[in-house]
């Protein structure tokens, strides 16, 4: 199921604001996500919805890309009472029982016009060609909706949310959890055999990689799909979501592959179809601004606005999740060649760069308890034309 909201509202600024927000369980009671005890009762879901509405009121992002979807019709109203007209997404959630829910969707909202709204589906012949089972699907359907972007025009946007990382156990053998007979004859006679710990890090091992294969294979597929509707329309491109893994891992590098291994003529063409991570770009544009010698003793001499971007380069990138103590970054924007400076053709650069960690960081129960497990990341583009 496929739908779009279009209005007649367009911005004046040259700047456009990029949003990547992975709600975690949007989800509108009754209805219940995974288990029939998660159930928000009617104070926390106005927390979240609260939560979301704070974000939107300081940040004013012009368009947002959204995962963890449950009740996509809540989101449209809350999104359109707060200004966004246009509001995109692509399948449902699996219901079970009436009301639990399952498989959440991704969605886009957007201050400018939304033209076209498809789903991008795995083409059969890529996952024969790549040894997958004939089954295949992405595990959350990506969005592809194309935005009339003030000054640019029609830009493709896309909104993912990859496999995760939890071990997909689905098409493993039953365990064999076999207890060494002399072991079980001496301690424990009568009972059943106990868990075999081996067999445990086995399976979790297997689940891990084909956790792995999905991902890498929905990135992959993903980013041909992406360069075919390049090579269609030649038209910007933007993508942004969950990823679920950081970006420099092997298993997500088709995302930002910009080379060919054998081909070594009209290596010039390449440029156009490369994505780069918004936050890479803009470290590049500040260090081509102020140099890389830039000191403490001609800060005082920069805009401060200039001085704050400046500050927040040299810092080191924050997490947008956490898994216990560790934390990585696996929310990121990713933008084509017209976005790079560096390119000829471009049309815009990324001025500015934010991670809203606030919640996860330094965590107020009252402001926070019903926000999300991701830090949204945010970034700005400064139209060049």
């Amino acid at each position: 199921m496929e739908k779009v909201v279009m209005a007649n509202t367009s911005s004046k600024t040259n700047r456009v604001k990029l949003a990547s927000f992975n709600l975690f369980n949007y989800i509108e009671p009754p209805l219940a996500y995974y288990d029939f005890e998660n159930i928000y009762s009617a104070e926390q879901w106005q927390k979240k919805q609260s939560w979301l509405a704070e974000f939107l009121a300081q940040h004013q992002p012009d368009i947002i890309g959204f995962q963890e979807v449950f009740s996509a019709p809540a989101l449209a109203e809350q999104m359109r009472a707060a200004g966004y007209e246009h509001f995109a997404t692509v399948g449902e959630p699996t219901v079970i029982d009436d009301y639990i829910c399952r498989d959440p969707v991704v969605a886009l909202c957007s201050k400018f016009p939304v033209t076209e709204v498809t789903a991008i589906e795995a083409e059969p012949e890529y996952i024969y060609g790549l040894g997958l089972n004939p089954d295949f699907a992405f595990s959350r359907k990506p969005l592809r909706a194309t935005v009339q972007l003030p000054q640019i025009g029609l830009c493709d946007i896309y909104v993912v949310h990859f496999k995760s990382k939890r071990p997909h156990l689905d098409e493993l053998p039953a365990p064999k959890f076999v207890q060494s007979k002399l072991t079980q004859a001496v301690n424990r006679p009568s009972a059943a055999p106990l868990v075999n710990f081996g067999e445990l890090l086995g399976r979790n091992s297997l689940g891990q990689w084909a956790s792995s294969i999905q991902r890498g294979s929905e990135a992959a597929l993903l980013f041909h799909a992406m360069l075919q509707r390049r090579i269609e329309t030649n038209q910007p491109m933007m993508l942004m979501g969950d990823f679920n893994e950081e970006l420099t891992s092997s298993v997500l590098s088709p995302l930002t592959n910009r080379e060919l291994r054998f081909e070594k003529e009209g290596l010039g063409e390449l440029a156009n179809y490369p994505l780069t991570d918004a936050y890479k770009l803009f470290q590049q544009g500040l260090q081509d601004l102020f140099g890389v010698k830039a000191t403490e003793a001609n800060l005082e001499e920069i805009a401060e606005e200039e001085e704050r971007m400046l500050a927040k380069a040299r810092a080191s990138r924050a997490p947008t999740h956490y898994y216990g103590a560790s934390g990585n970054v696996l929310d990121y924007i990713l933008l084509s060649a017209d976005f790079d400076p560096s390119f000829d053709n471009s049309v815009a650069e990324v001025c500015d760069y934010h991670t809203e960690d606030r919640h996860l960081v330094n965590p107020s129960f009252e402001r926070d308890s019903q926000s999300s497990d991701h830090a949204p990341v945010t970034c700005t583009l400064r139209i060049r034309r």
